[in-house]
């Protein structure tokens, strides 16, 4: 099952965005992100967090339309959206995606980022997206669908990320080897509209960025 995060950061309502929100079997608001599904008139399945970013109606909205909340204190060990993951996970998601979660603060976007790691033990597919890119983190093989003139940009999050190879790319690689904090992997440009990311070991960042 398809679980859409809305998280509370900086994110432009394109027709686009509203169309992948439209298609979520479930969907969570979590804590301020609510507030971008009120702006579209949108109920969420479930609501997550201490809610010190929501107004106290829709709050209120919530509770009289049944929507599933659960509720932390302002001071706790995780983020509302680590809590929010979690809870996807455990009512068996077999896919996450996560908007609203770039953009802001620099801490809060690469913490959010990380967080895509909890998904990889159980082989769970996520990605947070905004208006421009979707960003995935793996250590299986990825296939992307996109359009001949997207980016594409690879960083390990792992000392090594071995045997990586590429097609469907204007420079490919073959079972090569990225370096934490070096820039190999940068903006490499689609040839095809389906581009391929193979890994043998470690993990990477995978950045597909709409457009030229």
């Amino acid at each position: 099952m398809h679980w859409v995060l809305m998280a509370n950061g900086p994110l432009a309502l394109s027709p686009a965005i509203r169309r992948f929100i439209s298609s979520a079997e479930r969907l969570i608001g979590v804590d301020g992100g609510s507030r971008h599904l009120h702006t579209m008139d949108v109920l969420p399945h479930l609501a997550v967090g201490d809610m010190d970013s929501i107004p106290t109606d829709l709050l209120a909205r919530y509770r009289d339309a049944g929507v599933e909340l659960h509720l932390h204190p302002p001071k706790k060990d995780a983020t509302d959206l680590e809590l929010a993951m979690e809870l996807a996970l455990e009512k068996g998601a077999t896919r996450i995606s996560i908007l609203g979660a770039t953009g802001g603060r620099l801490d809060h976007t690469l913490g959010n980022l990380f967080l895509l790691a909890r998904c990889l033990p159980g082989g769970i597919p996520a990605c947070i997206m905004d208006q421009e890119q979707c960003i995935h983190l793996t250590d299986q093989p990825l296939t992307l669908e996109g359009t001949v003139g997207d980016t594409l940009s690879l960083l390990p999050a792992t000392p090594e990320a071995r045997g990586v190879s590429l097609s469907g790319l204007e420079y490919p690689l073959h079972d090569a080897t990225l370096t934490f904090g070096t820039s190999w992997g940068m903006s490499n440009v689609f040839v095809e509209n389906r581009a391929t990311v193979t890994i043998g070991s470690g993990r990477l960042f995978v950045f597909h960025l709409y457009g030229s």
